[in-house]
Parts: structure tokens; C-alpha cells; sequence
């Protein structure tokens, strides 16, 4: 959307749609979401392959390490999705409000 004046000498200035904006933002949130799977999933293979390492050392059953591997996982997980959904809200809030919002609050 052109922001310029008619008639002026100024160059032209262009700015994202506000629809766009969030569209990307909405992605960026069902990207943080893939990605606390994914963490997940790694703990659970992570936890699998060192099980079968820890079981010929004779440290345990592959069945403890899996849990604690899924339990690092969901914590990693969690927290990833956390401080990636507060920095996106945060993003969603510094939008500039439109020129109808500002008009009825006055």
C-alpha cells in the first residue's frame, strides 16, 4: 500500500498490509509448534539410542532411558514454545494501531 501524499516529491514509501504481517506470525507460531514436536521426538530417539548403549553397560533398561529422553524433550519443548509465543505476542503488540481504531477512541 502506498503511504506517500499525491503530489509530493517524496519518494515513494510502501508498507505491508497488516494482514500479511500476521499471516507471517501465524506461520512463525505453527513453525514453533512443529518445532516443540520435533524437540520431543528427538529426546525419545536420543533416549532410545543411548538405552541401548547404557543397557551393554549394564546402567539400566532402554525403557528408563526412553522416558527420561521424552521427559527432556517435553521440558526443551515446552520452553522453546514459551519464550518463541511471548517474543511473537510481542511482535503482534508494537503493530501500529489503524487509522479507524485511533478515530473511534477519540
Amino acid at each position: 500500500m502506498y503511504t506517500g501524499t499525491p503530489g509530493s516529491r517524496s519518494k515513494k514509501r510502501w508498507r505491508k498490509s497488516t494482514g500479511e504481517s500476521e499471516r507471517r506470525i501465524g506461520w512463525r507460531m505453527a513453525g514453533l509448534g512443529m518445532e516443540s514436536v520435533s524437540l520431543v521426538a528427538g529426546g525419545v530417539v536420543m533416549g532410545w539410542f543411548f538405552g541401548g548403549f547404557a543397557e551393554g553397560q549394564g546402567w539400566g533398561t532402554r525403557d528408563w532411558w526412553v522416558m527420561g529422553g521424552a521427559v527432556a524433550g517435553m521440558a526443551s519443548g515446552l520452553s522453546q514454545l514459551i519464550r518463541g509465543g511471548l517474543r511473537l505476542n510481542k511482535q503482534l503488540d508494537r503493530k501500529p494501531a489503524s487509522k479507524a481504531d485511533s478515530e473511534d477512541g477519540q
